[in-house]
């Protein structure tokens, strides 16, 4: 389907034991988050074999417009289906980071998705890292 608008936002994305590092500068429309789920479905179909977690990393304007914030809460809801354990976000390097938080807490919190914000890259890990051994115990 044509793209109404050009995307706005960047999404640089990587793997590292199971977890899908995500880094990125905002705002982000419909079209950056196609364009990015595009790039992340050969990783994602990698990492689905077993339970896997979501390192995310903002900076700049972090927002996502409606539409965009209403399909990352889709398709975070269909990863948990996909042994997507949990997500650990840093949002410090965003102009504002309390609205940040509001904002993109919400979009977890509806897509029921267990998250946790962090002040940095090391204790983020450390979480994801607790959350996916937890999940392997059981």
């Amino acid at each position: 389907m044509p793209r109404m608008f050009a995307a706005h936002g960047t999404l640089d994305l990587f793997v590292k034991d199971q977890i899908l590092r995500l880094e990125g500068t905002g705002p982000w429309n419909l079209e950056s988050l196609d364009e990015s789920g595009e790039l992340a479905d050969p990783m994602i179909e990698e990492l689905i074999k077993q339970p896997w977690a979501v390192l995310v990393i903002l900076h700049g304007e972090c927002i996502y417009v409606h539409e965009a914030g209403q399909r990352l809460t889709e398709i975070v809801r269909k990863e948990k289906t996909q042994n997507r354990v949990a997500t650990a976000i840093l949002v410090n390097d965003c102009d504002s980071p309390n609205f940040a938080q509001q904002h993109i807490g919400a979009i977890y919190k509806n897509a029921d998705e267990k998250f946790e914000f962090f002040d940095n890259e090391d204790s983020a890990e450390i979480w994801l890292k607790q959350q996916l051994a937890a999940v392997v115990k059981d």
